[in-house]
């Protein structure tokens, strides 16, 4: 079944009470109920994780000023190793926050339930003492403007598990993370990072995931702004409303702010002169974020010939990188990521590089899914040894209708050759 986090209600307390004494018991959790009891009668820190309408995981939290403090993490043996306790940290992070915290801390015994998702959450370990603590990348009014735009921290595995765009995650590498991480260096040759970005490319192709990877990989926060959310309002309004989200982002100290599909707002003034006030709006936030330093611009689109001439001219975006179907290698890197975490995958990786040219990454994951469809059928109607084959899935991708059409891949290379800036 599925889990799912929410802050704690009064009703849950002795449910509550129940985990913590069965985790006593069991001496994965070192904590006297007196010590915890006041703690739960304040549930805006307290965490809880359920399984239908059992309690199966709890984080008891406490503020103490602007340092929140974790007192007790308790996880149903059960439940264990299934990322339950990272989501209950992640949750009581935006709570502590949200109350005023600025710093986190935890001091549990070493070993002890909680203390692996503390790690792979970022806090630091005191040696010898098994003290957890972590400075949030946030202030309290930080938090607040990214609920106001419902932005989000990334988790910084994403950008190691990110499959594919092989050449796409070096170009970052090198000329967006390296100057920032070696910022003397690349001082010492009067090399600055980017402060904007512009992907291009057919649709399904992972525009959107790559700018949450690296949001992911530089730990800022981030925030998309949807073209539809903006103009809510009336096109008339829609410049205004892009000139108040960047009054609010560019208040934050770090930032990665995406707007997909942004031909939306910044289409050719020449064919929609409707759309003035808006390109206009966009040229003076891009020069907004170039002149402060830890934000970024990342921009999406479909169709880069669309866009207006003035947006897409040397000096707007310092690299416009094309994000097209996945190449043998990214395919590779997104087969064995996608079939290896299907147990009853009988399927070779390497054989399925070939039949996939062409097909996006959302195209090989809907293939894969109906191959899986078969098999699961198959087991359910009494066959007990179905494994999904190399067949099953030449057969799935042979059913596919390719996202990309022959037309909408010839236009991506010439639009390649025409724009991009690496």
């Amino acid at each position: 079944m599925v889990w799912t986090v929410r802050i704690s209600e009064a009703n849950d307390m002795p449910n509550i009470i129940r985990l913590i004494e069965r985790a006593r018991s069991a001496e994965t959790v070192h904590v006297e109920l007196s010590e915890v009891v006041a703690d739960l009668r304040l549930p805006k820190t307290n965490i809880v994780a359920c399984v239908g309408d059992s309690i199966v995981a709890v984080l008891v939290g406490r503020c103490e000023g602007d340092i929140g403090r974790i007192v007790a993490i308790a996880i149903a043996p059960e439940w264990r190793n299934k990322g339950i306790g990272s989501a209950l940290i992640g949750r009581a992070e935006a709570a502590f926050l949200k109350e005023g915290c600025q710093r986190i801390v935890a001091l549990l015994t070493e070993n002890q339930v909680g203390a692996a998702a503390l790690i792979n959450r970022g806090f630091e370990v005191t040696p010898n003492l098994a003290l957890y603590e972590k400075d949030e990348p946030l202030r309290p009014t930080a938090f607040s403007i990214l609920e106001r735009w419902n932005g989000e921290l990334i988790d910084q595995s994403r950008w190691e598990s990110f499959s594919g765009l092989t050449m796409q995650r070096d170009i970052v590498e090198q000329r967006l993370l390296a100057p920032l991480i070696e910022a003397d260096l690349a001082s010492h040759f009067g090399v600055i990072a980017p402060s904007a970005m512009l992907l291009f490319g057919p649709p399904g192709t992972g525009k959107t995931s790559f700018a949450k990877a690296i949001a992911g990989r530089l730990g800022w926060p981030f925030v998309e702004l949807l073209p539809s959310k903006l103009g809510a309002h009336g096109a008339a309004m829609m410049a205004d409303e892009l000139g108040r989200a960047f009054d609010d982002l560019l208040a934050l100290e770090h930032v990665v702010v995406f707007i997909d599909e942004v031909d939306d707002i910044a289409s050719s003034r020449a064919a929609r002169p409707e759309t003035q006030a808006v390109v206009n709006e966009l040229l003076k936030a891009m020069v907004r974020v170039r002149e402060a330093p830890g934000r970024l611009l990342v921009c999406a689109t479909n169709s880069i010939a669309a866009l207006d001439p003035a947006v897409v001219r040397p000096g707007r975006f310092d690299l416009v990188i094309p994000i097209g179907p996945p190449d043998p290698d990214a395919r590779l890197a997104l087969l064995n990521d996608m079939l290896g975490a299907i147990p009853g995958s009988a399927i070779d990786p390497q054989a399925m590089v070939e039949p996939t040219d062409g097909l996006t990454p959302a195209d090989i994951a809907s293939a894969i899914q109906r191959a899986a469809a078969g098999a699961f059928r198959s087991v359910r109607q009494g066959d007990a040894t179905a494994t999904i084959t190399n067949s099953d899935l030449i057969a799935a991708i042979d059913s596919t209708v390719p996202t990309i059409s022959e037309a909408g891949r010839a236009d991506f290379v010439a639009e390649s050759e025409r724009f991009s800036r690496l």
